[in-house]
């Protein structure tokens, strides 16, 4: 029993908690504005690979519309601050409302659709926001986009430090990452995955897929509005193509669960911890030969798919496994029951 909880062994048992936390501390040791950058990339693309993961990687639904929610929470926050001095917290929390309402008419209008018409329907529902938000110029500045005033303070969501916004984009992540992992373990979750698994299954059994879907939908939703005012505060500039464009924004939340695991409440924390410096490293080292960088950058994405189709959490999570049934057989028996879950 005492070997059970040494400090050791409660490291190993919480190996991946340490690894978030020692990446925090290694993200505020960083002095470098480049390096800060990356973190601060990071953490924001891993709590939004979270908040797609809460729907889509669970009930096994790929959509490629969530942009659409991001570019809402960014101009909603970007025009009440610029238009009407609303702090871009209380602009964040309008965005993450007007989320939820589309969330909720879009969510209802495609329960029944499966597979590729899902996708195709998400993604039409982004381009039509995009559209709409290059071409009402009076409102949204059309494809000129909006520039925010530089005006450090708490209020206004604005420092000259980047820690400030690597500490910002850490909470965000880890907000996420503890929704994630508490949703694995509810009554929701499981019928969420069950969903995923077998809708008719699920319904047969008494779970009311319409309700859940929706739900989670609008769950997702609004946390990733939340992730697009952050966005628009660090970067004071927004465009459509940023917010609203599908390689830019949908495609990164798919790819980032997927390298790292979708449904999976790490996966998406793993993905961006690759992607993320991997993209700058490109397209640094590569910029010279124009489209290079990407060509490398989708042809990795296309060797870890094909190899580890089910992510790489997979992989890493049953080395750990091992590891932990060599050295702690103590902590292995107590493993045994999460193993099927995490890996």
């Amino acid at each position: 029993m005492k070997h059970q909880n040494s400090i050791p062994v409660l490291l190993l048992k919480h190996a991946r908690w340490v690894v978030i936390a020692l990446l925090f501390l290694v993200s505020m040791c960083v002095s470098g504005k480049y390096t800060q950058e990356i973190f601060v990339q990071l953490f924001l693309w891993a709590g939004l690979g979270c908040c797609w993961n809460l729907n889509c990687g669970y009930c096994k639904r790929n959509s490629i519309g969530h942009a659409a929610f991001f570019g809402i929470g960014a101009y909603a926050t970007a025009l009440l601050y610029t238009r009407f001095a609303v702090s871009p917290w209380l602009g964040m929390a309008a965005g993450a409302v007007i989320c939820a309402v589309v969330a909720l008419c879009v969510g209802r209008l495609t329960l029944k659709l499966r597979g590729t018409f899902f996708t195709l329907t998400t993604i039409a529902f982004a381009e039509v926001v995009r559209i709409l938000s290059v071409s009402l110029k009076d409102l949204t500045g059309g494809s000129q986009g909006i520039v925010l005033n530089f005006n450090p303070g708490f209020l206004n969501m604005t420092w000259s430090s980047k820690r400030a916004y690597i500490v910002l984009c850490f909470i965000y992540m880890l907000a996420m990452l503890i929704a994630c992992v508490r949703l694995e373990r509810s009554k929701f979750g499981y019928q969420l995955i069950a969903i995923g698994e077998d809708t008719t299954a699920a319904e047969m059994l008494g779970v009311n897929s319409s309700a859940v879907m929706t739900k989670s939908f609008v769950e997702s939703a609004v946390t990733t509005a939340i992730g697009g005012a952050i966005y628009t505060m660090y970067y004071l500039y927004i465009e459509p193509d940023a917010v609203f464009g599908m390689n830019e924004i949908s495609l990164e939340f798919v790819l980032i669960c997927l390298i790292g695991g979708m449904g999976l409440a790490f996966g998406p924390v793993l993905g961006a911890a690759i992607l993320i410096p991997l993209s700058n490293i490109l397209r640094a080292q590569f910029s010279a030969v124009s489209g290079l960088h990407g060509f490398l950058y989708g042809l990795i994405m296309l060797l870890v798919v094909l190899a580890r189709p089910d992510g790489l959490l997979s992989l890493i999570g049953g080395i750990y496994q091992k590891f932990l049934a060599r050295f702690t057989p103590a902590v292995a028996t107590d493993q045994e029951k999460e193993a099927e879950r995490v890996c």
